[in-house]
């Protein structure tokens, strides 16, 4: 098959080479690429998988496709790999390579982080173009816990002419697999209690950078019977994957004598289930750190809880079992969890019960709201997961199986506040001097909490400058406080500093530029805002206003507020309010247009003159 798809590549990549004169929206391609991947699961759980790519790279823009990457571990073993590149104008052979010639390196390149994880990788390079590749590569594993996914078009910049998956497995072990924008034919045969399925596209349309990722053609499957280093499973359901999942655990809880004494002194005297979390939710962030450890197994089984106890560090699972083994001595039962972290994640394919998972946190049940612990945190309070794990379809394991639930979303208004009281003295030249103390709560305090735990003075000077809604502001001193109330997480900002020509004088008038400052689109990441700023701004003698400032107001669907501005003496007042929700299938395009209406509506200039007028104007 590949050798005629071949025919085609030679048509499409040298006799047609990409022309973007011919029209504006024409995306340009640097390589054209047929590939095709069979992926054989073997009756003990075993797979292997085999791809064979052929390529036709037409600058060196494209070169980049035809680099290899063969990622192995405990679990997974790089077999074999070919390569040869050609002239393809002449049949040349200009360079070959087998697996001993290609380059190995670690996934992961830092010291907090303990695996087995890492890829084999070959770099092509050429001074001519265009070039012809030939590759095949072949991955033994020993589970089929992780079957691969299939992306069609797997570089940007580039023509797929023809591309399949085929997949061999036994009917009796099973198959699940999910369709996403795959527009090709599926073919499914069953012979000998083997079952084949092979799925095939053409001509796929060449993805620039910008590609909106939610239309990319991609093929998910997942096993229904698998055993991962000899712990068998079923995921006919997520039922049975949390069922595995616990019973992967189940007792490696149990604590040294002394650990559980201290756990239960340390509680001593505390009734109120909230305040024992707390208490030892607050002991596990002082004394325990976190080291990712994926060896082998241990990518999904815990570290015992007595071993993170004994050596004061753990992964995600093990702090979690560790803080779950705490609270089962303080008497307060705990669901070990499943999720898919990662700030602005994509949620998991809920009706595809397989492993979408990266990370592990805890799920504490109340009569009320679960209490949710990100046990991987030196700096949330108990009940705050932050945008790492907030709004999202978790898998909550127990004992007799389990269930999908969704963290808390943290939309409404107590967890999505700002507010601030600044005083502003501005003298005869223009000059100011600003003292302002800002009050930041839930989502908005967790990026204060950020920068005043691991930013150094000079940073978090420079993060104070960059983001003052006053132009020009130059911070001389500043304190950052971090308090919480209960769950609810509040940072308090206060700073003083100095802006040259806070305010510009024209032969008539004085001219106050907008100084609130502007939202932008972190303002509406979590889906709802109440924001309140008043300033309170000392003028000079001879600086009247003349006649009522008028009200400024915002009535849209999803935003309102207001604008007041009043005078009295020698005192300008002025308060922003806004109460701000949007739905959260609220389209970027309509977030980008309501952004612009709030902005507009707020950005007022201020005139004055020294003796008769003053005005508000746009």
């Amino acid at each position: 098959m590949l050798n005629f798809v071949f025919g085609i590549l030679l048509a499409a990549g040298l006799n047609a080479a990409p022309d973007t004169t011919s029209t504006a929206k024409e995306i340009p391609y640097f390589s054209v690429l047929a590939e095709h991947h069979t992926l054989t699961i073997h009756a003990d759980y075993t797979y292997t998988r085999v791809v064979e790519s052929r390529l036709i790279v037409t600058s060196p823009d494209g070169i980049d496709h035809a680099t290899t990457r063969l990622f192995y571990d405990k679990l997974n073993e790089v077999r074999d790999f070919e390569l040869e590149m050609k002239d393809p104008s002449t049949g040349k052979t200009l360079k070959k390579a087998r697996l001993k010639d290609m380059g190995d390196a670690a996934y992961y390149s830092t010291s907090t982080v303990f695996d087995d994880n890492r890829y084999k990788y070959f770099e092509v390079t050429s001074a001519k173009y265009p070039i012809e590749i030939k590759i095949r590569s072949e991955v033994f594993s020993k589970s089929n816990f992780n079957i691969p996914s299939w992306s069609p078009v797997p570089s940007y910049n580039q023509k797929v002419t023809e591309t399949s998956y085929t997949v061999h497995y036994p009917t009796a072990l099973g198959l699940k697999y999910k369709e996403l924008n795959l527009s090709g034919d599926r073919v499914e045969d069953e012979a000998a209690g083997i079952t084949t399925i092979t799925w095939k596209e053409k001509d796929l349309a060449v993805q620039a950078k910008d590609f909106d990722t939610e239309e990319d053609p991609r093929l998910l499957l997942a096993p229904v019977s698998f055993s991962l280093d000899q712990y068998r499973g079923e995921m006919k359901d997520w039922a049975g994957f949390a069922s595995w999942q616990y019973e992967l655990n189940k007792g490696r809880d149990a604590l040294p004598a002394d650990f559980t004494a201290k756990i239960l002194n340390l509680v001593d005297g505390v009734d109120e289930p909230y305040e024992r979390v707390k208490i030892l939710y607050s002991y596990l962030q002082k004394n325990f750190r976190y080291v990712s450890i994926q060896l082998g197994i241990g990518g999904w089984q815990t570290m015992t809880a007595a071993d993170v106890v004994k050596y004061a560090y753990g992964d995600c699972k093990g702090l979690t079992n560790l803080m779950k083994a705490m609270l089962e001595v303080a008497g307060i039962p705990s669901n070990y969890t499943l999720v898919y972290a990662g700030s602005n994640a994509d949620d998991i394919e809920m009706d595809l019960p397989s492993n979408q998972f990266n990370h592990v946190i805890l799920q504490v049940p109340t009569d009320a709201d679960p209490i949710w612990l990100e046990c991987t945190s030196s700096m949330l309070p108990a009940g705050f997961l932050g945008d790492f794990t907030r709004n999202r379809h978790v898998l909550v394991t127990k004992k007799e199986g389990g269930y999908l639930t969704k963290t808390p979303s943290y939309e409404s208004e107590e967890w999505n506040l700002i507010q601030s009281q600044s005083k502003v003295v501005i003298d005869a030249q223009g000059n100011a001097k600003i003292s302002s103390k800002q009050q930041f709560f839930g989502n908005f305090a967790e990026e204060i909490l950020y920068v005043k735990n691991t930013l150094d003075e000079r940073q978090q000077r420079d993060y104070l400058n960059r983001n003052s809604a006053v132009s020009g502001l130059i911070v001389q001193g500043y304190q950052i406080e971090i308090v919480s109330q209960d769950s609810l997480l509040n940072a308090e900002l206060s700073f003083d500093g100095v802006v040259q020509r806070f305010s510009q004088t024209t032969a008539k008038r004085v001219i106050l530029k907008s100084f609130i400052g502007k939202l932008g689109p972190d303002h509406l990441a979590n889906k709802s805002l109440k924001q309140k700023d008043d300033y309170e701004i000392e003028l000079p003698e001879d600086w009247k206003p003349d006649g009522e400032f008028p009200k400024v107001t915002l009535d849209e669907e999803h935003a309102t507020g207001s604008l007041h501005i009043t005078h009295e003496g020698k005192i300008l007042r002025v308060r922003r309010e806004l109460h701000l929700r949007i739905p959260e299938d609220f389209a970027k395009a309509n977030e980008t247009e309501l952004l612009r209406k709030i902005n507009t509506v707020f950005d007022r200039t201020i005139l004055l003159t020294k003796s008769t007028l003053a005005t508000v104007s746009k």
